[in-house]
């Protein structure tokens, strides 16, 4: 128990948490450039998977999912790496409505 409440938060200079110093779901964005989306943390069998959204919505009002990674770094990583992709589905979908970050 001890050394769960030890370990350092999740850190990424792409990564922005909702809350300073909150775990859970982050802000991916490089820079001063538009936010490329949203990564969330979830647990599976024991552990966590890291799952990137884009920073807009879908038809359905939701945010489109677009990778899972096994990783905290390999998410943040990936979204970078598909920066195109992701933005190109930006451009095809509504806007994100939400402000960022969250007013506390």
């Amino acid at each position: 128990m001890r050394s769960v409440l030890k370990r350092r938060p999740l850190e990424h200079p792409y990564a922005i948490p909702a809350f300073p110093g909150s775990q859970g779901v982050w802000l991916i964005r490089v820079g001063d450039a538009d936010p490329l989306g949203y990564l969330r943390s979830r647990t599976v069998r024991g552990g966590f998977v890291y799952d990137v959204y884009a920073h807009c919505r879908d038809d359905a009002g939701g945010r489109p999912w677009v990778h899972t990674a096994t990783s905290f770094n390999s998410a943040v990583a990936w979204a970078v790496q598909h920066d195109a992709e992701i933005r190109a589905l930006i451009a095809r979908s509504a806007p994100e409505p939400d402000v960022w970050p969250p007013p506390q």
